[in-house]
């Protein structure tokens, strides 16, 4: 088979061995994969796989199961979509049968395929380990990123209000649009936000000394800060006494490396709380743009550039549907 590698920077798609399937796994004939900022730091050397997962980028991907290993319920020609440690930039790759979900109704494999790490990120972080529940305020840094236009849809849709730091402004109005109550741009810095707060909940991709210190004057008593990336430095000098006097929780969260067991519950919970709501319309795919893997350097260098609103997914075989 043909997979997408990460080669001194750049991507090559190049020859691969097949994987081989196993109990309690399938192997799905890729049509799409979504392209994740994890795919970037990996192909420049800053994020390898965890041990025992595929060298080949692709975090999440969609297609038809081709092949089912003992174990499993899912049937052959079934359209999924996967959440991976690594593999779905590929022709096929092998996948937990417990990490994949069903293409929701009305969605193509390109939309689909935009879905499972975003979701799966956003669902894990604000729902399970906030624990935010409704009314309660939410702020989301790079809002306008894959992960937070998942998370301003689950917000809307489980009635938490929103807001959103973000690059320009036209990424304040799709996040708008999408369902936050509005925000600041990053360029104006975040003290416009104190008018908005405080949080209850915030989500941060971004890290450092600026947005670090930030968050602990935004977030509200009691307030929950769930630190996801870096993307600002991984350095800050914080005041412990607003951690101490707001009680303020500070929670470092990573998926990829989660145990398989822990993957197949999210996988499960977002089956039975958040798949549903893409058949009601409540939520849907932010699919900004598709490449042929052939121009996958291309979309890497989109993705680099800061400017996408939403995903970019990359179409290894548009015969499937």
């Amino acid at each position: 088979m043909k997979a997408l590698q990460g080669v001194n920077g750049h991507v090559e798609w190049a020859d691969s061995t097949s994987p081989a399937l196993d109990v309690g796994q399938v192997r799905i004939k890729v049509a799409a994969a979504g392209l994740n900022r994890a795919d970037l730091l990996q192909c420049e050397g800053k994020y390898p796989p965890p041990p025992g997962a595929s060298e080949i980028l692709g975090l999440e991907c969609a297609g038809v199961i081709a092949e089912v290993g003992p174990g499993s319920s899912w049937q052959v020609g079934d359209r999924v979509c996967a959440l991976l440690a690594g593999g779905g930039m590929a022709e096929e790759v092998v996948v937990d049968a417990r990490h994949v979900l069903p293409v929701p109704e009305n969605l193509g494999l390109a939309e689909a395929a935009a879905l499972p790490e975003v979701y799966a990120t956003a669902w894990l972080n604000l729902f399970q380990l906030a624990a935010i529940k409704p009314g309660e305020k939410v702020l989301l840094h790079a809002g306008a990123s894959g992960v937070g236009s998942a998370a301003i849809q689950l917000c809307k849709a489980f009635g938490s209000p929103v807001w959103v730091s973000v690059g320009s402004a036209e990424r304040l109005d799709y996040c708008v649009q999408l369902g936050a109550q509005g925000g600041v741009l990053r360029s104006e810095g975040l003290d416009g936000l104190k008018a908005l707060g405080p949080f209850d909940a915030i989500l941060d991709p971004v890290g450092g000394e600026d947005y670090s210190n930030a968050n602990l004057k935004l977030l509200a008593q009691d307030g929950r800060w769930v630190l996801i990336g870096m993307m600002g430095g991984r350095h800050a000098q914080l005041d412990l006494a607003h951690v101490l006097g707001k009680r303020i929780q500070l929670l470092g969260s990573t998926l990829r490396s989660r145990d398989d067991q822990f993957k197949a519950d999210l996988l499960s919970d977002l089956g039975q709380q958040v798949w549903p709501l893409f058949a009601e319309g409540r939520l849907s795919p932010q699919l900004a743009r598709t490449y042929p893997i052939e121009q996958a350097q291309a979309a890497f260098e989109e993705l680099a550039g800061n400017q996408v609103s939403g995903k970019l997914v990359l179409i290894i075989d548009g015969s499937l549907s």
